[in-house]
């Protein structure tokens, strides 16, 4: 795939998770800041961006999304555990919350 290509992809998926973003802080302010570990004036910022802020931002060559999965040995673990008794989901959602 063509440096270029990658480059318009990687715009493209920030545009969706900024109009995305915006759209949860609208809902469920709360649960959006919470969910997305941003803080109060992100979320001010983020949604009073005009259409054509979101799209400035969005066409940066860089991602604006940052994986928060936490230690990466902790993540093996829960991952990499064979003998999940139905709790995975449940001690995902604990890594995710804590990061």
């Amino acid at each position: 795939m063509s440096e270029n290509r990658i480059i318009a992809e990687l715009q493209e998926l920030n545009l969706s998770y900024l109009m995305l973003v915006q759209k949860l802080i609208a809902e469920d302010r709360d649960t959006a800041m919470f969910r997305l570990k941003i803080d109060e004036g992100l979320a001010d910022l983020i949604e009073g961006l005009s259409a054509k802020e979101l799209t400035l931002l969005a066409r940066q060559p860089h991602s604006l999304l940052k994986p928060s999965l936490g230690p990466v040995e902790q993540l093996q673990a829960v991952l990499g555990n064979k003998r999940d008794t139905g709790m995975q989901q449940t001690h995902l959602a604990m890594l995710m919350a804590s990061v």
